[in-house]
């Protein structure tokens, strides 16, 4: 019994005196040298190193390093927020803490890194987003005409833009997911025109001086030009730019509400109807082009306002023209 226990003694002051590893070592001095709070040399949080600082010292670096900005950029135009502005959130306490704990309770290990959970407020991303779309929307502009030199000159249809939103939205949540950051363009949707030329109505021009009026296509080149009466001195036809907004076969005639119609009834379609067979009403009130029984008044300034044809002219021009037809009159 006595050898046994002078055995054990002696395993035990070998024991004692057997050199600490160089790794224990380390720890065992870093440990000791840390001030109370200092996070230990080598240990970093998200990538950042922090290594020497105090927690209250770390976790605005490591939030401004997290969190951050970001730009985003549509069409040449960019914008640069916080990303807590788009919902991003850090939790650092659990890091920090882990941090702290590395040198002391835990061996520090190279090149490990301490990971940093964020979170999205899908709210707050949406409301940026939503905020965002009418700064990157340009509306489109439609194909139309306008008259140069007293010619319809085509105006070529403008597509625009618009911030497709839940693209965006998606986007702006996988760069906040991302470490590093660079600038996101966002996606956008075209935005088409209500009228492209494709679609344009074919429009006329009236001269009162000349007694005709001109057929234009879609691309602007003339088609037709067909004799007119157009208003006397006393019931002048307006100048101006209108649109044909109706159409009617075989129209009635009804009195407009003039001394010059007085007594007059309304004349069924027929032989004889003032409005000959076919009529196409303007935007100008009570002014329209249309047939007349009396073709030896067209070429002339003849009638109460209207623009008169000879029946088979307005028979052919109805079938050219639509409703939305612009309509310019002139000298």
């Amino acid at each position: 019994m006595l050898w046994s226990q002078r055995l054990i003694t002696a395993a035990a002051t070998l024991a004692l005196c057997v050199p600490l590893t160089a790794a224990q070592a380390a720890s065992r001095d870093d440990s000791s040298a840390l001030p109370p709070g200092v996070i230990a040399p080598g240990v970093s949080i998200a990538g950042v190193p922090v290594g020497g600082m105090t927690v209250s010292q770390a976790q605005p670096w490591i939030k401004q390093q997290v969190l951050g900005q970001l730009t985003v950029a549509v069409g040449g135009r960019s914008w640069t927020v916080p990303t807590t502005q788009l919902g991003l959130h850090a939790y650092l306490k659990a890091p920090l803490r882990a941090a702290l704990a590395r040198g002391r309770t835990i061996a520090v290990q190279p090149g490990q890194d301490i990971p940093v959970v964020t979170r999205i407020t899908g709210s707050a991303l949406r409301s940026f987003v939503r905020s965002l779309a009418p700064q990157v929307r340009v509306e489109p502009v439609d194909a139309g005409f306008r008259l140069v030199a007293n010619r319809p000159v085509v105006v070529l249809d403008q597509w625009g833009r618009q911030l497709d939103t839940l693209a965006a939205t998606a986007a702006i949540a996988a760069a906040l997911r991302q470490p590093g950051r660079g600038t996101i363009v966002l996606p956008t949707k075209v935005v088409k025109p209500a009228v492209t030329q494709r679609l344009l109505p074919p429009a006329l021009v009236i001269d009162r001086s000349l007694h005709h009026v001109t057929l234009y296509n879609k691309h602007g080149k003339a088609v037709r030009t067909l004799g007119v009466a157009v208003g006397q001195s006393q019931y002048p036809t307006p100048v101006g730019r209108f649109e044909i907004v109706e159409k009617q076969l075989n129209p009635w005639w009804y009195p407009p509400n003039s001394a010059w119609a007085a007594g007059e009834k309304p004349v069924p379609p027929g032989p004889g109807n003032p409005l000959g067979t076919r009529w196409m009403g303007l935007s100008a009130p009570g002014v329209g082009l249309h047939g007349t029984p009396d073709a030896a008044s067209v070429g002339y300034s003849a009638s109460h306002g209207c623009i008169r044809m000879r029946i088979p002219d307005a028979e052919w021009l109805f079938v050219h023209v639509r409703v939305g037809s612009p309509v310019w009159i002139i000298h």
